[in-house]
Order: C-alpha cells, then structure tokens, then sequence
C-alpha cells in the first residue's frame, strides 16, 4: 500500500521548536510505516490526499476537506457497484 501522512520532518523540527508538541516524540509515523512496509508518497505537508486501493489518506489537517469529499464520492461509487 501507499499513504499520504503527517509529515515526520515537523514532528522532529519545528513543531517541537514552536512548542506545538512538548518534545521529542518516541516514534514518527511515516517512519513506522514504511518499516511496515507502506511507500508514503509525500515528505511535505500541502493538504495532499492519496487513495490506494480502499485506503484513503491525507497529509494533515489541511487535507480534511478534500479527504471528506474523496470519501463520500469513494462511498457512492462502491454504492453503486453494489447495486
């Protein structure tokens, strides 16, 4: 599979820096995941949203609106297949 995810360069940068989170956090998520055997296909956070199969991902907070459409039109197109 492959995902769009929370970028793990703010996670050990900057948002430790502006005190968003309050340090070092003991594992990073795109970094967990590729050991698992996920390809994450972004390394910047844009609002980006990746669907691979029936997993549908997106990079941040940003990525919300869009992921909520891509979702409801994923649902009706599998709707219709049902039918």
């Amino acid at each position: 599979y492959s995902a769009c995810v929370f970028p793990d360069a703010l996670d050990s940068g900057q948002n430790i820096e502006l005190g968003y989170i309050p340090g070092t956090l003991p594992w990073l998520v795109a970094e967990e995941l590729e050991k698992q055997g996920l390809t994450i296909v972004n390394d910047d956070m844009s609002g980006a949203t990746h669907r691979d199969r029936n997993l549908l991902t997106g990079d941040s907070p940003l990525a919300a609106n869009t992921l909520g459409k891509m979702s409801a039109n994923y649902l009706l197109e599998r709707a219709g297949e049902l039918e």
